[in-house]
């Protein structure tokens, strides 16, 4: 049998395993869950247009201040970082692609970078992913958190996290 044979058939067992596994008759998966997170207020400043290049035309628009508070933490957005937003490259969509960078600072001293990347869709839709990076002990589980969430709704996010 060749190595790349053996290989093919262990990763299908693997599979069918898995599959079996967590296939139980007349059992349903549970349900995903929806945790809280916190709400945020952000002012941004006058954009810049960077100019169509080629994966579209560039938008920068600097954060200037905000705040966040939800029942795990809250303080405020500290005025650095922005979005480097992309629209498609003909913007025969509409859509625009975030590229958002954040410091939080807590109200209790800590720092936490958040990494908000996504689509914006015409019809109001967001489709967005956030990060979180902290050195913070009492913060440090939101190093693990890296989860499609959140809508936009004109300048306001609210973030609901899978758990």
């Amino acid at each position: 049998m060749k190595l790349t044979t053996i290989a093919s058939s262990f990763c299908t067992l693997l599979l069918c395993l898995g599959v079996s596994a967590g296939d139980k008759p007349g059992k349903s998966p549970k349900a995903p869950g929806l945790t809280y997170l916190y709400t945020v207020n952000i002012t941004g400043g006058e954009f810049y247009n960077v100019g169509a290049g080629p994966r579209g035309t560039r938008l920068v628009v600097p954060i200037l201040k905000g705040n966040f508070a939800g029942p795990k933490l809250s303080g405020v957005v500290m005025p650095m970082g922005g979005d480097w937003a992309l629209t498609d490259g003909n913007n025969a969509n509409g859509s625009l692609t975030v590229d958002v960078r954040q410091t939080f600072k807590t109200d209790d001293g800590a720092f936490i970078q958040v990494f908000e990347t996504g689509q914006l869709q015409p019809d109001g839709n967001a489709f967005v992913r956030l990060g979180y990076e902290t050195g913070s002990e009492k913060y440090y589980w939101l190093n693990s958190w890296d989860h499609p969430l959140g809508r936009d709704e004109r300048h306001q996010h609210r973030y609901l996290a899978g758990e």
